[in-house]
């Protein structure tokens, strides 16, 4: 079958998949990723026909590696330096356990189940990495928005970092003769002078390019070349990609918008990755994976969801984090099969079994991820409920089939038909994000102002002891307080929060959520309290969460 038919039947097939996960509660790409694995080699080696074969497979290569390359790219430009520098240490102390945690609860896991110990440390190397593109894709799916949402695709840069370093200087210490320090260093330091270039030039000509398709052009371009200089010059390219997608988004006096107009032509060209993906998948290493394998995915779990619960401690940060970052960061693909397939051609024998195990884990870990990853972003209240609602189709086949001969009717001039339905009612409970960053009313001054730096919006509901609320603090009540050094140590939360002027409840409707935007044009956003007790906040109504609605609800 030509490959051009083969994608197309499997894009088709996709697309019912997706939503047909999206209508069970599962994400869409897990949907993807099962036609991949239903059309790929993987149930050829069945006896099944296979839809897309390993030929097919082989020559989309260097399209799979462009689009990692994209994916990378967006995962490097959420590293916000100015970010990190208001969190400090906190986002890295999380990373520091985690990443401790995970390689020893694998590496000790591995050697009490039978593995030598230089086998032990590499799946303890690589048990540290964490997949973006599964992830990401989750996060644009259901327009994830909180603190787990800018926590979990930085620590997945860290991981990944972390990790390509750590299997660059084990494999060139114990796998090599020569004196390979040297070799070493450039294998490291290589992509990051090449992704520190190739950064550096797309910040200087986003200034310079006027039109979104031309920097969406320079992106798509700079990936192609990371990849190919990546592959002449046998270094990273999944690092060097990272590296450019950092510099360029802190460089670029435009910040991220050069991310944001990516995200207008990436998705299908992700869909795509997932279906090769899925195709790429080796079930058949499920029953090869023995007591070592087992105890790979087992200790892999458990070190990803004590570390990051550990780390959060640790760091003193929110419950939402210390109980959903675990779930969150348990995707693992492309690095980690890319290492084990580099382990296995310069270490025969140790290394192919050590690619059995990666291969089998990997079935496990791109299969649960995304469930996880669902499962941790709802929990956490960072998902709205239109958000997930508005997976399933908003009318039925035969309904679709008669609003298109209506339309058709209405092209031609001769429509009979009557007026259509119009949607159900939407509810500020549809459009809340539960996820609510608080602060307590006996908090110092300096602790408010640290607080209001580290938020995402300029006012911050006060609570007290009993969480009830007691008023709001925006940055106009501190501007008095700021500029008096007699004050700010006698001056707690309470003494300048003010009333708040309003609050929707969760069965308000769309109508009434419109109508106070209109009243309050200024503000960030609305809160959300029980309609039985003004006094239990249990959410927050973004402006954009209302617009997107409304627009919606007038289609």
């Amino acid at each position: 079958m030509p490959i051009l038919l083969s994608i197309g039947i499997a894009y088709i097939l996709a697309l019912g998949s997706g939503r047909l996960c999206a209508a069970i509660g599962l994400p869409r790409v897990t949907g993807y990723l099962m036609v991949g694995l239903a059309a790929g080699p993987s149930l050829g080696s069945l006896g099944l026909p296979a839809l897309i074969t390993q030929k097919q497979l082989h020559s989309l290569v260097p399209l799979h590696d462009v689009i990692l390359g994209l994916i990378v790219f967006t995962i490097g430009g959420s590293f916000s330096l100015r970010a990190v520098r208001k969190m400090g240490m906190k986002r890295f102390r999380i990373s520091a356990v985690e990443i401790g945690l995970t390689g020893l609860f694998v590496a000790f896991g591995t050697f009490a189940a039978g593995a030598s110990p230089l086998t032990a440390g590499f799946l303890a190397v690589m048990a540290i990495t964490t997949a973006p593109a599964a992830t990401q894709m989750v996060l644009r799916e259901y327009q994830s928005e909180g603190s787990l949402t800018d926590t979990i695709l930085p620590l997945i840069g860290v991981n990944n970092l972390v990790a390509i370093i750590a299997f660059i200087m084990l494999k060139n210490s114990v796998l090599s003769d020569k004196a390979t320090f040297s070799m070493a260093l450039v294998q490291i330091l290589g992509p990051f002078v090449l992704g520190t270039f190739v950064g550096m030039v797309v910040a200087i000509m986003d200034q310079r390019l006027t039109r979104q398709v031309e920097r969406q052009i320079l992106v798509l371009g700079s990936a192609t070349v990371i990849a190919g200089m990546a592959a002449i010059l046998d270094i990273s390219a999944m690092l060097a990609t990272l590296i450019a997608g950092t510099v360029a988004v802190n460089a670029s006096p435009y910040g991220k918008r050069i991310l944001k107009e990516l995200t207008a032509i990436d998705y299908p060209l992700y869909v795509l990755f997932f279906i090769m993906a899925g195709a790429a998948l080796h079930l058949e290493s499920l029953g090869h994976m023995g007591i070592i394998g087992m105890a790979y995915v087992v200790m892999r779990l458990i070190g990803k969801f004590f570390g990051c619960r550990i780390g959060a401690f640790w760091a003193d940060d929110s419950q939402t984090i210390k109980s959903w970052l675990g779930p969150a960061m348990l995707a693992q693909a492309g690095l980690a099969i890319g290492l084990a397939e580099v382990l296995a051609r310069e270490w025969p024998g140790p290394g192919a079994k050590i690619q059995t195990v990666i291969l089998a884990s990997v079935v496990v870990f791109e299969g649960l991820g995304p469930l996880f990853t669902r499962t941790a972003l709802v929990n956490a209240g960072e998902v709205t409920v239109l958000n997930l609602i508005s997976q399933r189709s908003r009318v039925g086949y035969g309904e679709g089939l008669i609003q298109v001969l209506n339309q058709f009717e209405n092209a031609l001039g001769i429509s009979t038909a009557a007026g259509r339905r119009g949607p159900a009612e939407i509810l500020v409970g549809h459009i809340m994000r539960r996820n609510v960053e608080v602060i307590s009313n006996r908090a110092p001054f300096d602790e408010v102002l640290k607080a209001l730096g580290h938020s995402r919006y300029d006012r911050l509901p006060v609570v007290n002891d009993q969480n009830e609320l007691v008023g709001v603090i925006k940055y106009a009540d501190i501007a008095n307080t700021l500029f008096d050094p007699n004050l700010r140590n006698l001056v707690v939360a309470d003494d300048i929060a003010t009333n708040v002027r309003l609050m929707l409840t969760p069965e308000d409707s769309l109508e009434k959520a419109m109508a106070a935007l209109k009243n309050y044009p200024n503000d960030a956003y609305l809160l959300v309290v029980e309609q039985s007790n003004p006094k239990a906040l249990v959410g927050i109504v973004r402006h954009n969460d209302l617009l997107s609605a409304h627009i919606r609800d007038l289609k």
